[in-house]
């Protein structure tokens, strides 16, 4: 059962008629603490609703006693009941009760109050009680967060470890890079791999759909997979950028997961010597082909998400002559970074403009433009491959 709400009374001790409405309060189940009006021993006001019987000589006490009282309880609730005569009533208010009952005091309507006061004695106890969860549930949700956040930074820390920090030179190719991270946990990962003496492996991927840690360890984990070169004993074969699709699809689908993002990916392999040069692509936006000769144009490859199902991926052939670039960017490149969204517009308007210029500073002024009209925290990615003359 509740515990009784406590009804202090605070009256002039030996007053008569005190006794009587003290056996009135008690009488309907509230308990009852004496207090000796003027006096200042500590008082628990916890649950309290206090009651002051003041006399018209005494006023000035009982106003001083319930100023000081409303001073030491500071934002807390307690009720506070006077009862004095008519005159007193706007003091009393003043002073800081609650309720004035002007004498003669009607019973049914002195208890009516009292059980007024103790319900909202009794709910704002109860709303402190709810303040002080949500303050604590406040402070652990900001633990969790600050959590969080150092997971986050702890990941891109881990995740620009796989990153490289320069591409090897084969032949007479180059590779670019223009790589902005835009948020904490970051979801795009890029390589390129020398084969052998001629061919050169790259892939540029992007986890969609996730500002967590997640997104960058999911990264991490795609670039560790991929396997651009099998070794059998004494000899090798340089493995199909779509057969590279189909195992790094296998490998995501074996880690069990009810829900992985999207991950978008493109591989290519190129002949350094030849320029001839083998595609797949899994959801990443179609790679921009800018000849040295003759308008840039798009190699459209079909190829769905990496993750969503066990299927197949189709291989583009073409060939890279002297001069020749390819600009392969993330869905962080797009205006809305919306992974399905489809179309290069920009990326082809992008590099149609820059044409002019070659090498890294082609790269870069492309990478400006479309940085000019992104609308959103996706991380950036536009790697560029080059046949030099």
């Amino acid at each position: 059962m509740p515990t009784p709400a406590t009804i202090l009374l605070s009256s002039l001790q030996g007053r008569a008629g005190d006794g009587e409405l003290r056996k009135l309060v008690a009488s309907v189940g509230f308990a009852v603490a004496d207090h000796s009006l003027g006096s200042a021993p500590a008082v628990d006001f916890e649950p309290v609703v206090v009651a002051v019987i003041d006399t018209g000589e005494r006023v000035e006490v009982a106003a001083a006693q319930t100023r000081r009282w409303r001073a030491e309880l500071g934002d807390q609730i307690v009720p506070v009941l006077w009862i004095a005569s008519a005159e007193l009533v706007a003091t009393g208010l003043d002073a800081g009760a609650d309720v004035v009952l002007a004498r003669p005091v009607d019973p049914v309507t002195f208890l009516a109050h009292l059980r007024a006061l103790a319900r909202t004695r009794a709910n704002a106890a109860r709303t402190a009680v709810r303040a002080a969860e949500a303050r604590l549930l406040g402070d652990q949700l900001k633990r969790a967060l600050a959590h969080l956040d150092r997971e986050q930074d702890m990941a891109r820390r881990v995740r620009a470890t796989f990153l490289p920090k320069s591409f090897p030179q084969v032949g007479s190719v180059r590779f670019h890079v223009r790589y902005h991270a835009r948020n904490r946990a970051g979801g795009d990962f890029h390589d390129v791999r020398r084969l052998d003496e001629h061919h050169v492996g790259f892939f540029v991927g992007d986890v969609s759909g996730t500002e967590t840690a997640t997104g960058g360890l999911l990264g991490a984990f795609v670039q560790q997979s991929v396997v651009l070169k099998e070794i059998t004993g004494h000899s090798y074969r340089v493995v199909p950028p779509n057969e590279v699709l189909s195992a790094v699809n296998r490998q995501l689908a074996d880690l069990g997961a009810d829900e992985l993002p999207l991950v978008a990916m493109l591989v290519g392999v190129l002949n350094a010597k030849t320029g001839a040069l083998t595609l797949a692509r899994a959801g990443l936006p179609t790679p921009v082909h800018v000849p040295a000769d003759g308008a840039p144009g798009v190699w459209a490859t079909p190829g769905p998400f990496l993750s969503t199902a066990d299927t197949t991926y189709q291989l583009l052939s073409n060939t890279l002559k002297p001069g020749d670039r390819l600009l392969i960017g993330t869905d962080g490149t797009r205006a809305d970074g919306d992974p399905g969204s489809g179309g290069t517009d920009c990326l082809l308007e992008a590099a149609t403009k820059h044409r002019a210029l070659t090498g890294p500073g082609f790269v870069d002024a492309v990478a400006c433009e479309l940085l000019q009209q992104v609308r959103h925290a996706d991380d950036f990615t536009l790697l560029g491959v080059e046949m030099m003359v």
